[in-house]
Order: structure tokens, then C-alpha cells, then sequence
């Protein structure tokens, strides 16, 4: 058991992977809202899905373009706090939304895996989202 998770901030930087790199959790929850559910006064926010864990050590230039790390929950302050962290690592956080639209963002990773593993793009990658 994880113990009393009230108040706290959880953040879901799970992948729901099925066999064959399927989803395994589909449009209708996501593992961000079962975890939601497993530990209902918690504030659970999803990211980190859609970074490969090679990313975390770059060292970046201020020419560089960084990694964005799309973030969504229910709690603005527990979104904030997460939206810090990501910027404390380098990255930029990207607000995507209510813990709902983890239904979204996991299907991200998962194409990521896609792209880095089966498609041969290797792990040195990550989405972006572009203003044009």
C-alpha cells in the first residue's frame, strides 16, 4: 500500500502499454485517472510520458530548442508545482488541460515508443507542438 496520499502531489509519468505496444488503457479512462481513483484525495498529475529517459541528462545550449512536456490535473497548484519542475530540469511544460485529457497525452507516449523503438527513431526524441 502506498500509505496516506492526501494532499500530495502524485505525478503519473506512467505509459498503459499493452502487448505488442498496445494501449492498454483506452479513450474513455487512462492510467493518470485509475491512479486518480486508487488514491482519490491525492493530486495526481500526468507527465513525463512522452520524454524517453535518455532526455533527462541533456545538457542544452540557449540555442537549443527544449523537450515539451505536455501536464495535465484537476489541482492548479499541484500543476503549477509540476509546471516548475519541468522548467528546474530544463524542459518546456506545456498545459494540457484537466487529468482527463490524460486520455490524450498517453497515446502520445505510446506513439513515441512507436517512433523511437519500432520506426527506428531511437530515444533521442520527443513531440512537439509548434506555433506557426
Amino acid at each position: 500500500a502506498a500509505g496516506d496520499l492526501s494532499g500530495k502531489v502524485v505525478v503519473d509519468i506512467t505509459n498503459p502499454v499493452g502487448p505488442e505496444l498496445s494501449l492498454a488503457v483506452g479513450t474513455t479512462t487512462s492510467a493518470a485517472e485509475e491512479i486518480q481513483k486508487l488514491a482519490p484525495k491525492a493530486k495526481v498529475v500526468k507527465a513525463f510520458n512522452t520524454i524517453f529517459a535518455e532526455l533527462y541528462g541533456l545538457q542544452l545550449g540557449p540555442d537549443d530548442i527544449p523537450p515539451q512536456v505536455p501536464y495535465c490535473g484537476d489541482d492548479g497548484a499541484a500543476k503549477q508545482r509540476v509546471a516548475a519542475m519541468i522548467k528546474a530540469i530544463g524542459f518546456e511544460p506545456i498545459d494540457a488541460g484537466p487529468l482527463r485529457n490524460a486520455r490524450l497525452i498517453e497515446p502520445l507516449g505510446l506513439m513515441t515508443i512507436h517512433f523511437g523503438y519500432a520506426l527506428g527513431q531511437g530515444t533521442r526524441i520527443s513531440p512537439r507542438f509548434v506555433k506557426y
